[in-house]
């Protein structure tokens, strides 16, 4: 089993090492003492961080929304409406800069973005990434 040293678990929790050690010290956060070293069991980090949810579940995303967010309902569909086939080099090209502007965005401000937020725009920029690279293979 491998366990994460502070830094590592403070970047897979979007926040900064400071805040980890705080968290420790006041137990919030599940880790393990060995020696003087603080560290993290992944697996445990994760199903903590899957026990701290406070919002809507993701299937229960759209109905919270059109209850009273003035937001309407975002489509999240895995599919492109286009067939590949008439989906030009230029739009493969900008999503593929638009993938990449999000993961320096994400590790420039990530510190100051919750833990959701940057959550959100990771799995955003791997959807872009995928998309282009199955872009590429049917071309």
């Amino acid at each position: 089993m491998a366990l994460w040293r502070v830094d590592e678990a403070a970047d897979f929790l979007g926040i900064r090492p400071k805040t980890l050690y705080e968290w420790v010290r006041q137990g919030r956060v599940p880790y393990r003492k060995i020696g003087f070293n603080v560290r993290f069991d992944p697996a445990e980090l994760e199903s903590w961080v899957g026990s701290q949810s406070r919002g809507p579940e993701p299937d229960d995303e759209a109905t919270a929304r059109s209850a009273g967010s003035p937001r309407a309902p975002l489509d999240r569909g895995r599919a492109t409406s286009a067939p590949a086939s008439e989906i030009s080099t230029e739009t493969q090209e900008l999503m593929g800069e638009a993938a990449v502007a999000l993961r320096d965005l994400e590790r420039e401000v990530g510190a100051e973005l919750s833990f959701t937020r940057r959550q959100q725009l990771r799995a955003l920029a791997e959807r872009l990434e995928n998309a282009v690279r199955d872009l590429a293979k049917t071309v």
